[in-house]
């Protein structure tokens, strides 16, 4: 007989796999930045390849990102703590927040439609699977602290 912790987290899985393959894309154009010579800066005092150099890191953060959001939710179940999942809210939510608070907070969007949609559908979808998996990550295996 299955575990229902982790028949559970089937659903939350799929969405967090599906939402991270949705914004593969965007992370493979953010990657694309980093040798793409119209996405220097010319006059920017720090080097025209500054910019370049910011790609190829927010790259490796988004990299690090999607990978500690499924090491997360693929847990065997004794490992599954609330605090895992309390990291697993706060690094998604700084990271996807990074994708929408621009537009409120500075006026900087997304350079196109399908971009748009691709953002969406994959916060929604990865921030749908780790709510969904809330239930499977338990009080009850949390480390004792003496």
């Amino acid at each position: 007989m299955s575990n229902p912790r982790t028949t559970s987290l089937l659903l939350p899985r799929i969405l967090l796999c599906l939402g991270v393959a949705m914004g593969a894309l965007s992370i493979w154009d953010t990657l694309s930045h980093t040798w793409d010579p119209a996405f220097n800066a010319p006059r920017l005092p720090l080097g025209p390849t500054h910019t370049n150099y910011h790609a190829f890191r927010e790259f490796t953060l988004s990299v690090g990102v999607v990978m500690a959001l499924l090491y997360g939710v693929f847990l065997p179940a004794g490992k599954r703590t609330r605090p895992v999942w309390v990291v697993m809210c706060v690094v998604a939510l700084s990271y996807y927040g990074g994708w929408w608070l621009p537009g409120p907070l500075f006026g900087l969007h997304v350079p196109n439609q399908v971009a748009m949609i691709d953002h969406l559908f994959a916060t929604f979808l990865c921030l749908t699977g780790i709510g969904l998996a809330w239930p499977c990550f338990s009080d009850g295996n949390a480390v004792r602290e003496d």
